[in-house]
Order: structure tokens, then sequence, then C-alpha cells
């Protein structure tokens, strides 16, 4: 099924299933989830595949009146799913989502120890910006991609 906009009963289900998914669904005005579902041959249940919670916002820069959508999480719920394209499409439905509301940017922030979201983000065009801490460290990496 092609990837859509998640309806507030759909979102109650996937918090009911997994609970640990609440602090990082965007919501408000400027929030939105993307859901992948996929029925089974017989149509006797659907489940979703996986998911895109994105946050709009104006760039904190002296700038004015730029955008960027967030990517506050991108989860693929079953490893039979992994590796599909999922994630991908999440990505690019995103990217499309932007484009139409006129942000100029798409970023994202994934843990260092994620090698499958790095090359996740590669795959889609994504520039890497390592989080590099003043102890050294690397916690994680910023991703983003002009539109």
């Amino acid at each position: 099924m092609p990837i859509r906009r998640a309806q507030p009963c759909e979102l109650t289900t996937l918090l009911e299933r997994y609970p640990g998914i609440g602090p990082v669904l965007c919501g408000g005005e400027n929030g939105y989830t993307l859901l992948e579902q996929q029925g089974t041959l017989a149509q006797r249940e659907n489940r979703v595949i996986g998911f895109v919670s994105v946050f709009r916002r104006e760039i904190p820069a002296p700038l004015g009146g730029l955008w960027e959508d967030f990517i506050n999480v991108i989860e693929v719920f079953e490893e039979r799913d992994r590796r599909q394209g999922t994630a991908s499409a999440l990505v690019q439905a995103v990217l499309t989502a932007a484009r139409e509301k006129g942000s100029i940017q798409v970023r994202a922030y994934c843990d260092i120890r994620n090698e499958a979201s790095h090359r996740l983000w590669l795959k889609n065009g994504f520039c890497i910006s390592p989080a590099v801490q003043s102890d050294g460290s690397i916690p994680g990496s910023f991703v983003s991609i002009r539109l």
C-alpha cells in the first residue's frame, strides 16, 4: 500500500502496540507521521510495516522565513521487513512533503553506532556531519539534504 499520513486512531493503535514510540512522535500544527502498511494476501489483516515522524520548524538562524523538516524518528518494525526499501520510501515521501510545503532542507540525527541508519541517509543523498563533542567523542551524526 502507498505511504500516507497517519490518522489519529492509527497513532493510538501504534502507541498501544509500541508504547516506547510515544516520546518521538511529532504532533501539533507542524508535526506529522507517515505510515507504510501492507495487507496480507487474504486482506484479513493490515499491518504497519514502518513509519516516520517529522516536525517542521523555522530554521533558528538569523535568516528569517526559512523552514526545514526534521525527521525525529524513522522505524521499520520487524527484521523481515528491513532492507526492503521501506525506510527509503518513507524518506522520499518526507522529501516530497517538505518540498511541497516550501522547506529548504530535511535533517535528522542518527546514533553513531547505527551503521544501517548512516547507510540509509547516504543512499538517499544526505550529507553526514558527525557531532563531535569537546572531549573528542562522537555520539552521533546530523544528516541533511538541501531541497
